[in-house]
C-alpha cells in the first residue's frame, strides 16, 4: 500500500511540477497555443487511471496533460508538443488541446466542448462489440456535462449497456461562470445520470485516496457492462487558460481553502505517517524537477516540423 502511495505521489508531483515549468514556458512567449493547467485536480487522474489497465483506453479534453501523464504518458512527447516541435505527440501540429498516444491507448483530446463524451461512447461501444474484457474513461468538465450530447451519450450508454466510466471534473467553474449562475435551482447531476439508468458515484477530487477506492470499485464493475458517471468535486488552482491567479471570482475555493485541500499535501502527509522521512521525500521531489527540467530541454533543442510536412498528418 505504502508503494502505491508513493507511485501516486510521484505522478502527481510530476504533473504539478511539469506545469509549473510549462507555465512559465507559457509566460516567455513560448508556447504560442492556448493552455489549460491541471493543477489542483491531479488527484482525479491519478486515482481514475491507478484503477485502469494497459489496455483500457482514456480520452480526455483541452485540459488533460494530467489526463496523459497519468495514463503512462511520456513528458518529453508532451512537452514537444506544447512547444509544436516535431517530436511532439502529433509532430507539433496539434499543441496542448490536441494530444494522442496510442502506445499508452490515450485515445486523445479534443478541445471542443463535451466532444470528447460521443467519442468515448464509440469506443466503448468497439471494446464491447469486439467482445474485449477493457473500458474506456472519459475525462471532462462540470461545463461540458452541460452539453447535450452529453445526455444522449448517456442514454445510449446505458441502452447497450456499455464499459464506459465517465469523469466528471466538476471545479466549480465553466471559464469563471459559477454553477448557480448556469443551473436551475433544482439541477441535479445524480437524479439526471440514475433517470436515464447510468450509476452515479460522487468523490471528493481533492483526496487522491478517496477517488482512487471509488475508482477501483467502480472500474471493475463498469468492465462488466455498468456505464457509471464518477462526479470529482475539485479546485481548480489557476485561471481557465494561462497560469493567471485571479483571485476575485472565487468564493469557496479560495487561496486559503486551495492549500488546505491541496491533493499533493494530503498524500505527502500519508506518506509522512506512513514512516518515509522529509529527506527522503525532498530526494524524490528533487529527482522528479531534474526530470521535468531534462524533458524541457530535450523539447527545447528539438526541431520543428520541416515545412515539406505542412500537409501531412492533417485531419479536418
Amino acid at each position: 500500500m505504502k508503494s502505491d502511495f508513493l507511485q501516486a505521489y510521484k505522478t502527481m508531483l510530476l504533473m504539478r511540477l511539469a506545469e509549473q515549468e510549462i507555465a512559465n514556458l507559457y509566460l516567455q512567449n513560448k508556447i504560442m497555443s492556448f493552455v489549460h493547467f491541471y493543477v489542483g485536480q491531479e488527484a482525479v487522474a491519478v486515482g481514475v487511471c491507478d484503477a485502469l489497465k494497459k489496455d483500457d483506453k482514456v480520452l480526455g479534453n483541452h485540459r488533460s496533460h494530467g489526463h496523459y501523464l497519468a495514463k503512462g504518458g511520456d513528458l518529453k512527447k508532451m512537452i514537444c508538443e506544447l512547444l509544436g516541435k516535431e517530436n511532439g505527440l502529433a509532430h507539433g501540429k496539434g499543441g496542448s488541446m490536441h494530444m494522442i498516444d496510442k502506445s499508452v491507448n490515450f485515445v486523445g483530446t479534443t478541445p471542443i466542448l463535451g466532444s470528447v463524451v460521443p467519442l468515448s461512447c464509440g469506443s466503448a461501444f468497439e471494446q464491447k462489440y469486439s467482445k474485449k474484457n477493457d473500458v474506456t474513461v472519459a475525462f471532462f468538465g462540470d461545463g461540458a456535462f452541460e452539453e447535450g450530447i452529453v445526455y444522449e451519450t448517456l442514454n445510449l450508454a446505458a441502452l447497450f449497456k456499455l464499459p464506459l466510466l465517465f469523469v466528471v471534473e466538476n471545479n466549480l467553474f465553466a471559464v469563471n461562470s459559477k454553477l448557480n449562475d448556469r443551473r436551475s435551482p433544482n439541477y441535479d447531476i445524480e437524479k439526471i445520470v440514475t433517470g436515464f439508468g447510468v450509476k452515479y458515484v460522487r468523490a471528493d477530487g481533492n483526496d487522491y485516496q478517496d477517488v482512487s477506492k471509488k475508482a477501483k470499485n467502480l472500474v471493475e464493475e463498469v468492465r462488466t457492462g455498468v456505464p457509471v458517471v464518477l462526479e470529482c468535486i475539485t479546485y481548480r488552482h489557476m485561471a481557465h487558460s494561462a497560469p493567471i491567479f485571479d483571485e476575485g471570482y472565487r468564493e469557496e475555493d479560495v487561496l486559503e481553502k486551495r492549500q488546505e485541500k491541496d491533493p499533493i499535501k494530503k498524500i505527502k502527509q500519508v506518506l509522512l505517517e506512513s514512516g518515509m522521512s522529509e529527506k527522503e521525500l525532498s530526494d524524490v521531489e528533487d529527482d522528479i524537477k531534474k526530470n521535468v527540467l531534462e524533458s524541457i530541454k530535450f523539447a527545447m533543442d528539438s526541431k520543428y516540423p520541416p515545412k515539406e510536412s505542412l500537409y501531412t498528418n492533417l485531419y479536418a
